[in-house]
């Protein structure tokens, strides 16, 4: 039988109870990581949890609750005092409020502040108690920031989103130089726009179809695609890969500016 990629890694994915999180659990698992889903108690992640330990019982649960801190380390605790040791950090927490995380003069500034402390929280806390177990392994160990485009490129609104997004790129570069000698690797992936269910219901088909003629390869990202990145990162295919930031966007972001008027026919190409 072939040996898989993450055989007897021990793994955390925050926020896995769908969409980008949960893709990222079962890819992981596929290929052979115990994976703890980091989730709020409710009946529905229960309910997901207990059915995902049915099909494979590498699936595993902890209680998580992103706008709550306190919650952070005892999370890592649980984890390592189950499994003995923590291979695999991903952070894929995040959040904005598209009502009220605007631009800088029309944005809600409470709400600025709230949204980047949230996501620079959800990030540091958690990679700060991983550290301090992966530096005493001899093995080392591997996080994973699920980060954004927005952290790169400027939108015209999601002000705080972007610039927590650009804090996270930062602080995974900080990380990787900072603990490279103990055998621990960081690096952010960059999602663009990503197709999960809640996101393609909430946007028009106008939308899509003007947001599609700025990406190369035309289609949203799905997923799996976040999924299949995450995976390479946290396996030893990529143990020389550190400090790194790796958009799955489709393109996005390359063309020249005008390559959109050049595929919607406004413009003549050549």
């Amino acid at each position: 039988m072939m040996t898989k990629d993450l055989e007897n890694k021990t793994a955390i994915v925050t926020a896995a109870s769908r969409g980008i999180g949960l893709a990222i659990a079962e890819k992981l698992v596929e290929q052979g990581a115990i994976v703890y889903l980091a989730v709020r108690d409710s009946e529905k992640n229960r309910q997901l949890t207990a059915q995902l330990h049915e099909q494979n019982e590498n699936f595993r649960s902890v209680f998580y609750d992103a706008f709550d801190f306190a919650t952070y380390a005892p999370m890592i605790q649980e984890v390592v005092q189950d499994a003995g040791h923590l291979d695999i950090l991903v952070n894929n927490f995040g959040t904005t409020d598209v009502k009220k995380d605007t631009t800088l003069v029309d944005g809600d500034s409470q709400t600025f502040f709230d949204i980047v402390d949230k996501n620079i929280a959800s990030v540091y806390y958690t990679s700060k108690y991983a550290v301090k177990v992966m530096r005493e392994q001899e093995s080392g160990g591997n996080i994973i920031n699920i980060s954004s485009v927005a952290g790169t490129t400027p939108d015209i609104s999601r002000l705080a989103y972007g610039v927590s997004k650009a804090a996270i790129n930062s602080l995974t570069k900080q990380t990787a130089v900072e603990y490279a000698r103990d055998k621990i690797r960081a690096n952010a992936v960059l999602p663009g726009f990503v197709g999960t269910d809640g996101a393609l219901q909430n946007m028009s088909k106008s939308f899509l179809d003007g947001f599609l003629k700025h990406v190369p390869l035309n289609e949203v990202v799905k997923p799996v695609d976040i999924a299949n990145m995450v995976a390479f990162l946290a396996s030893d295919k990529a143990r020389y890969v550190t400090g790194e930031l790796i958009t799955v966007a489709g393109g996005f972001g390359l063309p020249t500016p005008i390559y959109g008027d050049a595929m919607s026919g406004s413009i003549k190409k050549g």
